[in-house]
């Protein structure tokens, strides 16, 4: 079964920023983490998917509800299962506590299958009929596959080079990069402001690669919310797309 399961994340200090707050990047590592390691279990990991079909699960976009503050040096234990299947995008959700066992916050993600040669979707029926199986699960809170934010009304920040450190094994920017460019982008008032974060959103609208640049843009709304995007430099087309709630 998949909740029989338990995985866990040891805050420590590469996971904290300068005022003990978990960093955006280690809030997507708590995520990533738990389901690579799920994946596995149940035998439809990337490594396996990659060698005997060629193709990968992608992310496209996470939220995470911050429920209590998450201290620092704990050790967090996290369940996570598959929620349902909507079209191309398969849901999964995560529960992650407290080591007292009370809930630290909650999350979703959104993926799909990824043909690593066609550098699109997945359209191999033997392989959608395996992860198809998969079963159903309980949605913890409302998250969507794909976030609304005009990149054309945000403020440009700064642009950034992609690194060769930032290329993963599916020969594009890991997503844990992208945690570190919004961060990198925020304002001191609002990087002083993450330990009061009460949810993260971040969707990924195309892939970032070796040789290209991407463009920082924020907004801070009324209210306080941050929305970011990184424009790509090649087409000029989004990369990724984010909100912060506080």
């Amino acid at each position: 079964m998949e909740l029989e399961k338990t995985y866990y994340f040891r805050v420590d200090t590469a996971a904290q920023n300068e005022n003990h707050d978990l960093t955006l990047s280690a809030l997507q590592r708590i995520i990533v983490t738990a389901s690579e390691e799920h994946l596995k279990n149940i035998g439809l990991d990337v490594p396996k998917l990659m060698k005997d079909y060629g193709v990968s699960w992608i992310l496209l976009s996470l939220s995470i509800e911050v429920k209590d503050k998450i201290r620092s040096g704990e050790l967090l234990s996290v369940r996570t299962w598959h929620t349902n299947k909507k079209g191309v995008y398969y849901r999964r959700d995560f529960e992650i506590c407290h080591e007292d066992g009370t809930v630290a916050a909650n999350a979703a993600t959104f993926s799909s299958i990824f043909d690593m040669e066609s550098r699109r979707l997945c359209t191999n029926k033997e392989v959608l009929a395996l992860v198809d199986e998969l079963g159903e699960g309980k949605e913890l809170f409302e998250a969507s596959p794909r976030l609304r934010i005009k990149p054309e009304e945000l403020d440009f920040v700064m642009t950034q080079n992609v690194m060769p450190s930032w290329i993963d094994a599916l020969g594009h920017t890991n997503n844990l990069r992208y945690g570190d460019l919004i961060t990198d982008a925020l304002p001191a008032e609002n990087r002083a402001k993450l330990g009061k974060l009460s949810r993260f959103e971040l969707g990924f609208t195309g892939e970032l690669r070796l040789g290209e640049s991407v463009e920082l843009r924020l907004k801070e709304e009324e209210d306080g919310t941050v929305l970011a995007a990184g424009i790509r430099s090649t087409d000029e087309k989004p990369a990724f797309l984010a909100k912060l709630a506080f």
